[in-house]
């Protein structure tokens, strides 16, 4: 593509970014050291070191290029000396504040992307921080959009202009993976910047923040309801009590006794069939009225003037180190000073720092009566809830969705609604979007099913080579890195369907087949 062509972004030249640059200066020659990239005279971008690293410890050689987009942004870029002629970028956390690459992490089974070959890229998105708190968004409209969607934005298209420059040719195919907040980022990319990216993987997608962060906070309320945030209402032996009556009600639903459930939609367990509590008294082989209440806010999700507002979470992780512990009650000082649990960082920091400007808000006052009016600001900077991909499916984008089963930070009902809106406005979505549901997963990884996937290659394959992913492999590795199970992924809405005497813990005794 000529350079004059590749400096256009939706039709006008792009503005503070290195695309721009890269058509005034002449590029670098590939055989030019990597330091020769600090000298690239580039419009609103400092790269602040580039160091050509050797193989070391499994890591390919590469340089590895760092800088600033505009006034903060950072960012990493390495680039493989024996490069594929492909740019892969990963996705960041919660609220990121580091520069986060989660195709060297989350993304890395089957290879990590220098392995591979890719150019890779990372980004902080624009501030600094722990990943779960938000006081850098107080009255900041730059660094909210800039974590709503504009860094990865800017990253991408820099890093590809680097790319350009550094081999004298600008990459074949572009790719992003994320998951949580990446996951999210990914569904902004296909919805915002759909030219950025041939082909996106979206794992646990953060992409609804307002309707996820609303659940938070309700069930907060109704588990911390006096504000006291070292005595949650349920305890560690409530948690025992919930999943292991969930799984004595329903594991052998799908045929084989695992310790997870194939689709918990399909469950008829009702949390009010949990033993009471005499007079009321807490008990570990009981609940107690207000228990009980707060377990059904956390399935049924949030509501505002008695209207639901978002989904609730489905069976599964009730008991799982990772599950409801880590992201729902919690004990103690487990993520922060004053955070008792995931779920309550996210909630209370997006509605201090963003909805409110607020930093005194206090999450046990908020009725939700005007919840929709509130976040109408928020929303329109950080959700990518618009299910009409036209533009990405036009540009010839393909995205893959996926999410556990059992993950308690995203309800994994949240990402089949977006899925089946997708495929109500468009019959054909199946062409260009899939999703795949992994029973027994947590978030992004974790629980006891299976929850690993070679998506890199998955979504690779189906833009180059024109195989749309069906069946694909899911391993469980154990703590000394052999794997204990395998099962298959099967597309949305199939499911993994046991034949009755083969061995469970290996795929080919399954089959994917309708619910």
């Amino acid at each position: 593509m000529p350079c004059s062509q590749r400096c256009l972004v939706n039709g006008t030249v792009a503005a503070g970014l290195a695309v721009a640059a890269a058509c005034a200066t002449p590029a670098v020659e590939p055989e030019a050291p990597c330091a020769a990239l600090t000298a690239l005279e580039l419009v609103d971008l400092r790269i602040g070191a580039a160091e050509h690293l050797p193989e070391a410890e499994g890591v390919p050689a590469h340089c590895r290029v760092t800088g600033v987009i505009e006034t903060e942004i950072n960012f990493e870029l390495l680039l493989p000396d024996d490069w594929n002629g492909r740019f892969l970028m990963g996705g960041g956390g919660g609220f990121v504040g580091s520069v986060q690459n989660q195709a060297r992490s989350l993304y890395a089974y089957g290879g990590s992307p220098l392995q591979r070959g890719y150019a890779t890229a990372g980004t902080d998105t624009g501030h600094t921080g722990t990943g779960i708190e938000a006081g850098w968004a107080l009255d900041n409209p730059e660094r909210q959009e800039n974590f709503g969607h504009r860094a990865v934005h800017l990253t991408a298209e820099t890093a590809k202009s680097i790319i350009a420059h550094y081999y004298a040719q600008p990459a074949d195919y572009a790719y992003f993976v994320g998951c949580s907040r990446g996951g999210g980022q990914a569904m902004m990319e296909s919805q915002r910047y759909p030219d950025d990216f041939d082909g996106i993987v979206a794992g646990a997608p953060a992409y609804h923040w307002t309707g996820i962060t609303a659940g938070f906070v309700q069930n907060q309320q109704a588990i911390f309801p006096d504000g006291d945030l070292d005595a949650p209402l349920l305890t560690a032996a409530t948690l025992e009590l919930l999943g292991s009556s969930i799984l004595a009600a329903c594991d052998a639903d799908d045929g084989v006794a695992d310790g997870m459930l194939a689709d918990p939609r399909q469950c008829g367990f009702d949390p009010a069939d949990l033993p009471r509590c005499a007079a009321g008294r807490p008990g570990d082989d009981c609940v107690t009225a207000a228990q009980l209440a707060a377990i059904e806010a956390v399935y049924r999700g949030p509501t505002s003037n008695g209207e639901p507002i978002y989904h609730g979470f489905s069976y599964g992780g009730e008991h799982e180190a990772g599950g409801w512990d880590a992201w729902v009650v919690g004990s103690g000082q487990l993520r922060a000073p004053g955070i008792p649990n995931a779920q309550y960082g996210f909630g209370t920091e997006l509605f201090k720092y963003f909805v409110f400007s607020d930093p005194d808000w206090d999450y046990t006052r908020y009725d939700f009566s005007t919840w929709r009016d509130d976040v109408a600001e928020t929303a329109a900077t950080l959700d990518a809830a618009d299910a009409d991909l036209g533009r990405f499916r036009d540009a010839g984008g393909k995205i893959i969705y996926w999410t556990g089963w059992s993950d308690l930070a995203l309800t994994a009902l949240g990402t089949i609604d977006y899925y089946e809106r997708l495929a109500e406005g468009d019959p054909a979505a199946s062409d260009y979007a899939r999703l795949y549901m992994l029973p027994g997963v947590l978030h992004c990884a974790g629980g006891p099913g299976p929850d690993r996937v070679d998506w890199v290659e998955a979504i690779r394959s189906w833009v180059e080579d024109g195989r749309p992913p069906e069946r694909l492999l899911a391993e469980k590795v154990g703590g000394d890195g052999r794997v204990t199970m395998t099962r298959p992924a099967c597309p949305y809405p199939q499911v993994a369907v046991y034949d009755g005497s083969g061995n469970p813990d290996d795929a080919a005794s399954f089959a994917c087949a309708a619910p």
